[in-house]
Order: structure tokens, then C-alpha cells, then sequence
């Protein structure tokens, strides 16, 4: 198994860990509405194990925020209000990070985290009741893995 392969599962896993600890706190908060509006059983997951197949957005994925002009889509989630997108772009690490950084705050999102590292980078941005999490990991093949998670936020 390549180091691509087995990133991804990971970068899945953390982001479902962040899903679920920002579910939990908005049922207790009393605030499930999102979760309402489409019913428990509303989560669907599509993935590419082979790279052959062509994984689409998710229904209603937001227009206005940063993808790369490049990329193809790994696996998307659809689940109660939250929607995740893992990506794969020829794109350097450095090049995705600089330019979603650049193009989320040029249209209107306000970064609320930017964090670097030498094997994987992390931006969040806000805008009204939406919040979008970035991670990005080099991919063997040069590029980057890039996971991208969308939800309505406090």
C-alpha cells in the first residue's frame, strides 16, 4: 500500500472524529436542527477505491469556497448538514495552501486557523453560520491530498 493510500483513511478518520465531537456538542447545546432537517439515517459516503471510478461533489456542495482547478474527488461525505470532500491535486502542498489562504479571504472568509508542519498543513475559515476545515498532506505521486470539511457552525 502506497503512503497516499494509507493517508487517506487516516485524514478520514480525523475528520469523522471532528464531525462527530461538533454533532455531539450541538445536540447538547439543544441545536439539531441540521440533523432533523434530513433525518438520522442521512449520511452518504461514495469513495474511488481504484482511482478508475469518478467520485462527484456532494449534492449542494458550496460554490464559494477554494478547490483546486486540478483535482479528483476520493470519497465524498454527505452527513446531516456536515459535507466532506477528500481530493487529490497534482499541485504542491505549498501551492494549495497558499492559494486557498489567498482565495477563501478573498471571498469573504475570515481564517480562523493556519497551521504548518513538515509533513501536513491545516486552514480553517468562518463566514455567517458556515466554517470550512482544509487538512493537506504531500502525496507520493507529488501532489497533494487535500480534505476538505463544510458545516454550519455556531
Amino acid at each position: 500500500m502506497t503512503t497516499m493510500h494509507s493517508r487517506l483513511p487516516g485524514l478520514l478518520l480525523l475528520a469523522a472524529v471532528v464531525v462527530l465531537a461538533m454533532g455531539c456538542r450541538k445536540v447538547q447545546q439543544g441545536a439539531p436542527e441540521a440533523a432533523a432537517e434530513r433525518g438520522p439515517a442521512a449520511t452518504r459516503v461514495a469513495a474511488a477505491a481504484d482511482g478508475g471510478t469518478r467520485v462527484a461533489l456532494p449534492p449542494g456542495f458550496p460554490t464559494d469556497i477554494y478547490l483546486p482547478a486540478r483535482h479528483r474527488v476520493a470519497t465524498a461525505v454527505d452527513m446531516a448538514g456536515m459535507q466532506m470532500v477528500n481530493l487529490v491535486t497534482p499541485a504542491t502542498t505549498e501551492a494549495v495552501y497558499a492559494e486557498a489562504d489567498r482565495l477563501m479571504q478573498a471571498r469573504g472568509w475570515k481564517r480562523e486557523l493556519a497551521m504548518q508542519s513538515d509533513d501536513g498543513s491545516t486552514l480553517a475559515f468562518r463566514k455567517e453560520h458556515r466554517q470550512v476545515f482544509y487538512q493537506l498532506v504531500r502525496d507520493d505521486a507529488g501532489g497533494t491530498q487535500l480534505a476538505v470539511r463544510v458545516a454550519a457552525s455556531d
